[in-house]
């Protein structure tokens, strides 16, 4: 009989979960009205009505006639709100996640119940909806991108401070002019509350019950309120100090023969890395130019940030590289940086026009470009610069060789860093090997120099790899692997 019931009661389950997990699925009308921006905003505007109603009915002295129509027009606006969080809780995937998101909503309208009505002290509970929007607003800036970058701090922190304060003073209004009628009206009993929240004192105790219970909630408040603030101003101090560190901008004007990188990506600190292991780049400064350059993010990765400065600019603006010393740098990367709702046409484009830049500013400039498509190679060229990579082909070449020779990823990873191992270098050529062929010139470099000749590079022509009938010249470079 028991596991009877047991099965029963397991079937009643599974159907009741079924049964969430469709109407999860379905009402899309629902879906869609609660995620337009119109219907939003509406909301708003409901919302600000509503407190703005909650203000004239608790704190102002009507007249019988006006506080009864100011209360039904509020009753009404409460019963929507009501209407909305029912039909959120029919197409909330469970109640546990609807009372975890709204629960602030639910006590806003706990009010429009009889049996939960306490005078003006429960109906200010109804200053709760201003919480709303700070949900409300993600889901307009989802809509509107371009909000996002409209203010300059941390509006998210100061409104909700804002909001915690004036439903803090209207709280403690309401209790006091409702428990300490007897001695006090509307606007003393405001006075009273703002000054108890910021204070901490309350000149005459409250003899009621009811009071004392308002003025320690203000206290509580009042603590609260510190602690955010506090709290916010030294996250903003550390953010002043953490830019003032960062950016140097003042010593970018006497920088020369620096390197310039472009963009902020993953592979950021290992050139940056390399860089500076560089004994050719000993006496120089690396300058990272980008919008999403992080000092923090550079420093877990291990970088050294003694010669390495920044500006937080757009790299694509002109203004940015002059700011840079581009006219006076020696080298200049340009990395695809992403960013949002760039496609890889957007991100090469960025690329594209702030190599040209770079080129057109700075010539004699040894200029490299990372970019995503293989068609655009030919354009950069053509504006002069030197080296250009594409994204992942090198590493998609480099993957498949690896998998293909077992062991062979130790050779790469040695020679493409200078921090442990060999490393590859250019070199002028010895005078004793000017004049010869290559493989006497290999067997001389290796017995006196301990080096490994691998590649020549004439002047003004491509690099020759393992070359063989060449005849070395004095205006030759010699690529060599060598102890790092």
């Amino acid at each position: 009989m028991n596991a009877k019931r047991k099965q029963q009661k397991l079937r009643k389950t599974i159907k009741f979960n079924y049964e969430i997990k469709q109407a999860n699925k379905s009402f899309p009308t629902i879906r869609a009205m609660f995620e337009s921006t119109s219907f939003n905003l509406f909301l708003m505007l409901l919302i600000v009505a509503s407190v703005v109603l909650v203000i004239f009915e608790n704190i102002l002295s009507l007249s019988p006639a006006n506080a009864q129509s100011v209360s039904r027009i509020n009753e009404v606006l409460t019963i929507f709100f009501v209407c909305e969080l029912s039909l959120r809780w029919l197409i909330s995937n469970s109640t546990k996640d609807f009372f975890a998101a709204f629960w602030l909503d639910i006590l806003a309208v706990v009010p429009l119940f009889r049996v939960f009505r306490l005078g003006r002290v429960l109906r200010v509970l109804r200053i709760l909806r201003l919480f709303r929007f700070f949900t409300i607003s993600d889901g307009i800036k989802k809509t509107f991108p371009f909000l996002k970058n409209i203010p300059s701090v941390n509006w998210v922190e100061y409104g909700l401070i804002i909001t915690i304060v004036f439903f803090s003073v209207f709280f403690g209004a309401a209790g006091f002019a409702h428990f300490e009628s007897e001695s006090m009206g509307p606007e003393t009993a405001f006075w009273k509350a703002l000054f108890s929240l910021f204070a901490g004192e309350y000149a005459d105790y409250p003899e009621s019950i009811g009071g004392k219970i308002v003025l320690l909630s203000l206290m509580m408040f009042s603590m609260g309120i510190f602690a955010m603030l506090t709290g916010t101003f030294s996250a903003i101090m550390l953010e002043k100090l953490k830019e003032s560190a960062m950016y140097k901008n003042q010593d970018l004007k006497s920088l020369s023969g620096h390197m310039i990188i472009c963009g902020f990506s993953a592979k950021t600190h290992i050139l940056a890395k390399e860089f500076l292991l560089e004994p050719s780049f000993k006496d120089s400064e690396i300058v990272i130019v980008s919008e999403n350059v992080d000092l923090e993010t550079l420093k877990a990765k291990g970088l050294d940030t003694k010669r390495v400065r920044f500006l937080k600019e757009d790299f694509t603006h002109i203004n940015a590289l002059i700011k840079a010393g581009v006219e006076r740098a020696s080298v200049a990367v340009i990395l695809s940086e992403h960013g949002e709702h760039r496609t890889t046409q957007d991100i090469d484009a960025r690329t594209i026009l702030t190599a040209l830049t770079v080129e057109k500013l700075h010539p004699g400039i040894h200029t490299s470009a990372e970019i995503y498509n293989e068609e655009y190679a030919a354009h950069l060229k053509n504006g002069g610069v030197e080296d250009v990579i594409l994204q992942g082909d090198f590493s998609g070449r480099l993957l498949a060789k690896i998998s293909m020779h077992q062991g062979l990823l130790v050779f790469f990873k040695d020679l493409l860093s200078r921090e442990s191992g060999n490393t590859l270098s250019f070199i002028d050529p010895p005078k004793d090997v000017i004049g010869t062929n290559c493989a006497e010139a290999m067997k001389y470099i290796n017995k006196e120099l301990g080096y490994t000749l691998v590649g020549i590079k004439p002047r003004a022509k491509d690099l020759i790899v393992n070359p063989s009938s060449h005849t070395i010249d004095e205006t030759d470079e010699i690529l060599v692997i060598h102890p790092a």
